[in-house]
């Protein structure tokens, strides 16, 4: 089974702050922990702000209970 796991700049490792650098060592870091890359997308919202963000989508297999 699998579990997955949303990536944004909101994500504790990037500090407030979502630039490549940032990305590519928090991208390393989950993978040491067996996430791997799934799918990404931008989102915005008309309602909210004007402001778009970014989606990572992450997945690895759950660990047996």
């Amino acid at each position: 089974m699998l579990e997955y796991k949303i990536l944004t700049e909101r994500d504790s490792r990037f500090s407030g702050k979502f630039d490549l650098d940032q990305l590519e060592t928090a991208l390393n870091s989950y993978a040491t922990e067996g996430w791997k890359i799934a799918g990404g997308l931008s989102a915005s919202s008309i309602w909210k702000s004007s402001k778009t963000e970014i989606l990572i989508f992450l997945e690895r297999e759950r660990a047996a209970a």
